[in-house]
């Protein structure tokens, strides 16, 4: 009996035809993505130099007070660097997970229902684009901590520095 039922579901599906389209179609690779790796690599927090060779703030300044600042951008860089490397291992095992699974599934459902090859690639390909939506999540908030360190960093920098005691005496005699 399952071998017929399975037969005529097979011939039924020859028939109709399941549109497959736009499969042979590659999409080009997310623009808005690619920003978001570029800023990364930029800023030391991914790419190939993952010990962070390129943390370096804009322009390094040798007083002391700036040192210790260097030293805290470069401890709060390290840490969203950590966080985001954390993420990503995550990211990628639900991802891994999640296709796993459902390939199990359509092969499981392959026993009762003719489901051909290409449909499970095209259904992965369906769940690839739906967790690269939370990559760019998570790349986005990563760039947007770096933003704020870098400004913070930056603003701290240009702090208004206050005249000396006798230069401000001074001045106001003057004014």
């Amino acid at each position: 009996m399952k071998p017929a039922l399975f037969s005529v579901l097979c011939e039924i599906k020859e028939k109709t035809v399941l549109s497959l389209r736009n499969l042979n179609e590659e999409d080009p690779p997310d623009p808005q993505l690619m920003r978001l790796d570029n800023m990364l690599i930029a800023e030391g927090v991914a790419g190939p130099d993952k010990g962070g060779g390129a943390t370096a703030p804009p322009t390094p300044l040798s007083n002391p007070e700036t040192s210790i600042e260097h030293s805290d951008y470069k401890a709060k860089l390290s840490q969203i660097r950590g966080i985001y490397h954390q993420e990503l291992e995550k990211y990628d095992q639900g991802c891994q997970e999640f296709t796993t699974h459902v390939m199990n599934l359509l092969r499981e459902q392959s026993r009762t229902r003719p489901i051909t090859p290409k449909e499970i690639e095209r259904m992965v390909n369906i769940i690839h684009k739906k967790f690269n939506s939370i990559q760019v999540q998570l790349k986005q908030s990563t760039c947007e901590a770096v933003m704020i360190l870098r400004s913070r960093f930056l603003d701290a920098r240009r702090k208004r520095r206050n005249f000396s005691k006798k230069s401000s005496e001074v001045l106001n005699e003057y004014f």
